[in-house]
């Protein structure tokens, strides 16, 4: 950047100035920010990146979307423990490719999603970078002492439900990629697909309302891909899960899509990931209350299977037509060879 690197900061966090208060000692400007949780509470912390070419590429994302989804990305993680999002840090590693311009949306997409979640922007460190853009977001939030929802508590006897619909982020990144694009407000066929892709959706009421229920054992967030979230559910807790594939809540235009370009959208749905809906297991005795609960905040909530008991053979099974298949440990993974 070609650009005073100071002025360029200030320009693209002017909106996180003198917020200080409710609970922040001392935001944006010092060495370091400073907040307070209040006594009842606990902190939840969670980090995430978005690299160019490895998580998005401009064809598929503009500017101000990149910055939305890496907080959303994060505001999800906290909603998978019960939390509430509050503060952000966010570290940006810019290379010649992008103007102080695009930078500026960027950030725009950041401060967006941080004012639909009650987020401050409260820090976070700016740098060169020689080849592509490097975005990290860490969200701080809090959550009741004790209450956390793990990873780690589900039981056999068990139902396993997801909220929303899963695999429209996977379609969406799939048409995008054929060259569909969509400026904001313009209706195209599968829009709906591309706005999942590119603006998700964090499942924070979902969470909140698991945590008040008190009837969620296990829980996680879906950016990895169904399967992923699944396979580490039943391992932090050490059981087995079938999932029933005529129940997985797939979007009607995802399905459309699917025909159209003769796709099988469980494919979407199992590996794609970036849905940021929230999987889960509960015991049968609470369905009836969390499921009346989450029509009455107008939550989509479906059970897609149950905790079978413990197995050496799989963790995971698909239960499809009249077969029981295993459902193998996939989803986007970084470091998998190919």
């Amino acid at each position: 950047m070609a650009h005073d690197e100071f002025s360029l900061i200030r320009q693209w966090t002017s909106r996180s100035a003198g917020q200080e208060g409710n609970g922040l000692t001392v935001g944006i400007g010092d060495d370091a920010a400073v907040f307070s949780p209040a006594p009842e509470m606990e902190v939840v912390a969670c980090c995430d990146a978005m690299v160019e070419t490895v998580h998005f590429l401009k064809k598929t994302m503009n500017p101000s979307d990149i910055g939305y989804k890496a907080v959303i990305s994060n505001v999800s993680d906290v909603a998978a423990m019960g939390g509430i999002a509050r503060y952000a840090l966010v570290s940006i590693a810019v290379s010649p490719q992008w103007t102080p311009d695009e930078c500026q949306q960027i950030y725009e997409g950041i401060y967006e999603a941080c004012q639909a979640y009650g987020v401050r922007v409260i820090g976070g460190d700016t740098v060169s970078a020689p080849d592509a853009l490097h975005l990290s977001v860490t969200v701080l939030g809090e959550v009741e002492k004790g209450s956390a929802i793990r990873r780690s508590q589900a039981k056999p006897g068990q139902l396993v439900f997801v909220t929303g619909h899963v695999g429209t982020s996977a379609a969406g990144l799939h048409l995008l990629l054929q060259g569909e694009t969509a400026e904001r407000g313009v209706s195209l066929p599968w829009k709906t697909l591309m706005d999942a892709h590119q603006r998700p959706v964090a499942q924070i009421k979902a969470g909140r309302l698991l945590l008040e229920s008190g009837a969620c054992s296990a829980l996680n967030d879906v950016s990895d891909g169904l399967a992923s979230e699944l396979w580490e559910l039943a391992e932090a807790s050490d059981v087995s899960i079938l999932v029933d594939a005529a129940t997985v809540p797939i979007h009607d235009e995802v399905r459309e899509y699917a025909r159209h370009v003769e796709k099988d959208p469980l494919e979407w749905a199992f590996y794609g990931g970036e849905d940021y809906q929230l999987v889960g297991t509960l015991a049968k005795s609470h369905f009836e209350a969390v499921s009346k609960q989450f029509a009455a905040n107008g939550v989509p909530f479906t059970v897609i299977g149950e905790v079978v008991g413990k197995s050496q053979e799989a963790k995971l099974m698909l239960q499809r037509d009249d077969q029981q298949l295993p459902l193998p440990k996939a989803g986007f993974n970084h470091f998998r060879s190919g």
